[in-house]
């Protein structure tokens, strides 16, 4: 008898973004230890309006193909908004993660009920494809940028959490009365000269090598705390210019907290 494949739609409220994804996987995935294969995703601003018929494409004709929605984040506004408007998609009553005892991970922390969702998420995905033997760093570079260890013996450590490329990138056009902002795009073009010759580059040099520096330096800082050499995962919407500058293997893997929410609802099910 053929494997039957389940089909998740997972949605994650951030500080910024409401990211939702389309997701397929086998039955025996989590024996496998894989991440959930992404069908498609959509991201937009929190104060944009979701675009309720874009997403009824996605499972046209199937909707009741769908075996479970699952919906966490940090956001509660975020959150509401998602579920006032839910009745729209025809798809299943999401299950809504809001408390951090119900994740399939350890939580060693001295206050485990204040630590995001978005970070445990990230913990649990990642998990999934650590090395049993070696602990790893997670990377998730957005609105603010988080660093976090998951321990050899998979449980969540803690971490550093410092303010992402645009909080700073805001920060300093909203404060200053000159200053120009810069958004990621431009960021993004290329790695930028650490001597700025002109305002614009000096605030593209010190946006870009103050965030590296500083996840860098963290980075470090972590490592030599840990007895084994950590593997290295980042994720987030700006991970990818952070990646080219970081030192030896590391993985990039785009959908880390969707996946995270995809992880929670197949065990939900074998629960």
């Amino acid at each position: 008898m053929a494997e039957r494949t389940k089909k998740l739609i997972t949605i994650d409220v951030g500080n910024s973004r409401i990211k939702l994804g389309l997701f397929e996987t086998k039955e025996t995935l989590l024996a496998e230890h894989k991440l959930p294969e992404y069908v498609r995703s959509i991201a937009i601003n929190l104060d944009e309006t979701v675009p309720w018929d874009e997403l009824s494409q996605w499972t046209i004709g199937r909707i009741k193909q769908i075996d479970s929605v699952i919906l966490g984040g940090v956001n509660p506004r975020g959150r509401d908004i998602i579920l006032d408007e839910w009745p729209r998609t025809g798809w299943p009553p999401p299950v809504v993660i809001t408390n951090p005892f119900e994740l399939p991970i350890k939580i060693k922390l001295n206050a485990p009920r204040t630590v995001g969702v978005d970070r445990l998420l990230n913990a649990i995905a990642g998990n999934m494809i650590r090395q049993k033997d070696r602990p790893m760093i997670i990377i998730d570079s957005g609105t603010a940028t988080t660093i976090d260890v998951i321990s050899k013996e998979g449980a969540f450590e803690g971490g550093s959490i410092l303010p992402g490329y645009q909080l700073n990138a805001m920060a300093l056009h909203q404060y200053t009365a000159l200053l120009p902002h810069i958004p990621n795009t431009e960021l993004a073009q290329k790695i930028p000269h650490a001597l700025g010759k002109n305002t614009r580059e000096a605030l593209r040099s010190g946006l870009f090598w103050g965030q590296f520096g500083g996840v860098k330096e963290i980075v470090n800082l972590l490592s030599s705390e840990l007895s084994d050499i950590p593997e290295l995962l980042v994720t987030g919407g700006a991970g990818r210019m952070l990646m080219p500058l970081l030192e030896g293997k590391v993985k990039h893997e785009p959908f880390l907290a969707l996946q995270g929410l995809a992880i929670v609802g197949l065990s939900k099910m074998e629960g």
